[in-house]
Formats: structure tokens, C-alpha cells, sequence
């Protein structure tokens, strides 16, 4: 295969980023990056990795199926917090009015609060969120119980970087009223940037039930906050159906998108490292030496991985380390409970008797 033009070029790339990931655990190993750097300079080398081979795939192999079939591009929810803030203007004006206050107070103190709820959606809508959240905290000192006032309270300090009080906030709205469609969306979002997938997940479910108003339901689509609920089983799932398709490549780059955010998820891992050791040949090596790396982190986190043994086995007898692939066979043989699939993976492919041989 010629290293002339495009491909040669990609080539080097990927000889240049599988250096600088080997590099990347002696620097940490000797203590000259801590670990964030290490993190995020690993999850830089990957994606630009990544891209490198589809490049070179798209370069040598069948024609790729137009973008739009990769659905799981929805996952890249990069910057989603940004895409909000733009929106909150938006939703500050749709909101204006459309609710009233909660509670039994009447009179002076029921206008007053509905004006002050005006001059909240006013502010926020300028760009002065914490203005806008000073004048919520008026509302709730006149009226506590006001459900409008908690939710957009709380969804303006996610906005302004404080999640935790943030999630207290619109916690409340969501107890005093369930049926609130704005509280069970900032609710979720919220609790997603906490890492609470469950609790999301289950606002998520009851925002469904309820009728809420059209721009809700854009919202939700504009954070990408189903797709940032989708489980690791989910992502490869997805993109195992894009593999099987013949879009082996674009499926490398989609997970590769997700791990970047999840980069301790040993099933994405050993996911990621199975698709990449597919897309390797003996004359191409270069994505199975990518692959063995996430395939050894994996391990590094489960030693008894079952799946990350038997791939790592594969990729190993791929690139002739027959000792290394005798090894995690062996572990796995070793392992108390053995996944049916993959031993009949081993016996199909004919695993032992290639590295016997």
C-alpha cells in the first residue's frame, strides 16, 4: 500500500498519536502530568485517532453511507449548557405570564409577586441571570410556596455553575408540583450534570405523562437530554447496528464521541476497543494497536473483564503476540463464570488453535 497522499497521510498521524498515547503513560507513570492532564490529553488522542482511521477508511474502503444515518450523533451533546444559555431568553418570554403564583396569598402581594416573576423573566432574558435570581429570592421571601419562582430560580443557578443549589431549588417546585412541565425538565437536566442518571431518567418519564407546552418538549431536544440518558448497553447497541451495516467507521467515531465524556466506562472501553480491532487487517494493524490499548485500560480497572480478556486475546493473535493472547485465554478459562457467547466466539474463529499454531 502506497504512503503517498491522503492515506500515507493518516498513516503518520496514527503512528504520531500512538506514540504520544504510549508516551502519555510513561509521563504519568513518572509523575510529569497529574492525572487531569493525563485524561484529557488521552481522550484528545483518541478522538483525533479515531478520526485518522475513519479518514483512512473512507479512503480505502467502500463508499460511506451519507452522515444522516448515523443517528448517534445526537450523543455529541459537547456544549449543550451553551446551546441553553442561548435559549434562556427564548424561554423567559414564552414563559411570561404563562403562570401565575402558588399559594393562598392574595391581594397587593399576589401582583406584586406576578410583576416581580415579569421583572425575573426580563432580567434573564438581558443576560442578567444573577439579577434575575436575586429578584426570585424576593418572590420566595414574600410567597415560599411559589412553584414558578423555585423552578427558574434553580434552572438559572445550573446556568450560573451552581448545580447542588441549583438541584435543592427546583427539587422543591417538583414536590410542591408535580404536573409542572418546566420543573420536571430543569429537574432532569440537573440532575444528568450530577452524574444522576436514575433520577433524570425518572423526571424524564413523568415529564412524558404530562402535556406539556410545545417549547418544553424543544427544550428537551435542544439539550440532547435523551441522548445524554442513553445507558453504555444503549450506545453500543446502536453502534454495533451501524457496524453491521458496513459502517464500521462512523460507529468508531460515535462511541469515540461518547467515551470522551465517559472515559472510566469500562463497557464503552472494551466496546470501543472491539469495534476498532474490527476494523484492523494484517496489512493495517494500526486501528488493533489503538484497540489493545483501551482493551489494557479496561483491564486495568476489571482485570476479570470477560469480554475485555477475550478481545484483547483476538487483538493480540492479530498483531502475532501469540504469548500475550496465551495469556488472556488462559485468564479467562480461569475466570469462575464464562460468557456463553464468547466461548463460542473462541471455538468459531478458531482462537486456541491460531495461537497453537
Amino acid at each position: 500500500m502506497t504512503t503517498d497522499g491522503p492515506v500515507g497521510e493518516s498513516n503518520e498521524e496514527l503512528d504520531f498519536l500512538l506514540r504520544s498515547l504510549d508516551d502519555l503513560e510513561d509521563e504519568l507513570a513518572a509523575g510529569d502530568i497529574d492525572a487531569d492532564d493525563y485524561e484529557t490529553l488521552k481522550a484528545d488522542y483518541t478522538r483525533r485517532a479515531a478520526d485518522a482511521i475513519r479518514a483512512e477508511g473512507l479512503a480505502t474502503g467502500p463508499a460511506s453511507v451519507e452522515a444522516d444515518r448515523s443517528w448517534i450523533r445526537v450523543l455529541a451533546w459537547v456544549g449543550g449548557t451553551l446551546a441553553v444559555v442561548a435559549l434562556a431568553g427564548l424561554l423567559v418570554n414564552q414563559f411570561s405570564g404563562a403562570r401565575g403564583t402558588s399559594g393562598s396569598i392574595t391581594g397587593d402581594i399576589r401582583t406584586s409577586t406576578r410583576e416581580m416573576l415579569g421583572e425575573a423573566q426580563q432580567l434573564a432574558a438581558s443576560g442578567d441571570t444573577q439579577g434575575a435570581i436575586d429578584v426570585y429570592d424576593e418572590v420566595l421571601e414574600l410567597q415560599p410556596t411559589n412553584v414558578e419562582a423555585l423552578a427558574y430560580r434553580g434552572w438559572f443557578l445550573r446556568l450560573s455553575g451552581s448545580p447542588e443549589d441549583a438541584q435543592a431549588s427546583v427539587e422543591e417546585a417538583v414536590a410542591l408540583d408535580p404536573d409542572y412541565a418546566d420543573a420536571r425538565v430543569f429537574a432532569a437536566s440537573i440532575a444528568a450534570d450530577l452524574g444522576e442518571e436514575e433520577a433524570a431518567r425518572a423526571h424524564l418519564e413523568a415529564f412524558d405523562e404530562l402535556n406539556a407546552p410545545p417549547f418544553m418538549r424543544d427544550l428537551v431536544v435542544q439539550m440532547g437530554l435523551r441522548a445524554r440518558l442513553l445507558t453504555s448497553n444503549d450506545v453500543l447497541r446502536a453502534a454495533e447496528a451501524m457496524a453491521q451495516d458496513g459502517l464500521v467507521f462512523d460507529a468508531i467515531e460515535q462511541v469515540s464521541i461518547v467515551l470522551a465524556e465517559r472515559p472510566d466506562d469500562v463497557e464503552l472501553m472494551v466496546g470501543y476497543g472491539w469495534l476498532l480491532a474490527r476494523a484492523a487487517t494484517p496489512d493495517e494493524p494500526l486501528p488493533a494497536e489503538i484497540a489493545e490499548t483501551h482493551l489494557t485500560d479496561a483491564l486495568a480497572i476489571e482485570p476479570d473483564n470477560p469480554a475485555a480478556l477475550v478481545y484483547r486475546a483476538f487483538v493480540r493473535n492479530l498483531l502475532e503476540d501469540e504469548a500475550g493472547a496465551a495469556s488472556d485465554l488462559a485468564a479467562f478459562d480461569a475466570l469462575a463464570e464464562q460468557p456463553v457467547d464468547l466461548v463460542e466466539m473462541i471455538d468459531v474463529f478458531g482462537l486456541r488453535a491460531q495461537i497453537a499454531d
